[in-house]
């Protein structure tokens, strides 16, 4: 029953993401107010790596509690170049149908 349901959700995704009435009424300017919503989650996400951290802390033994919690800012570190590098150019480029 799964596998039917989530068969059933790619073709809607697919006919919405390849139909030409949803993808020509959207705007190519950058607004305002998307831009200040990114920018408060994207510190919510960065507050919330500390507590991330702590909380992996929690989890392990006494010997890698420093570990863990490094392993945490290591890869805030990595995505935020991926984000750079990758992740930038996919939200802010040009529209590929309506997918990206």
């Amino acid at each position: 029953m799964k596998n039917i349901s989530f068969f059933i959700f790619l073709i809607i995704a697919g006919i919405c993401a390849f139909s030409s009435s949803f993808t020509t009424g959207l705007s190519e300017q950058v607004s305002a107010g998307d831009t200040a919503w990114m920018l408060c989650a994207s510190a919510l996400v960065l507050l919330m790596t500390p507590g991330l951290a702590f909380f992996y802390g929690g989890m392990v033994g006494r010997r890698t509690v420093i570990n863990t919690m490094l392993q945490s800012y290591v890869c805030m570190g990595v995505i935020s170049l991926l984000w750079v590098t990758v992740g930038f150019s996919l939200a802010f480029g040009p529209s590929y149908h309506g997918i990206i």
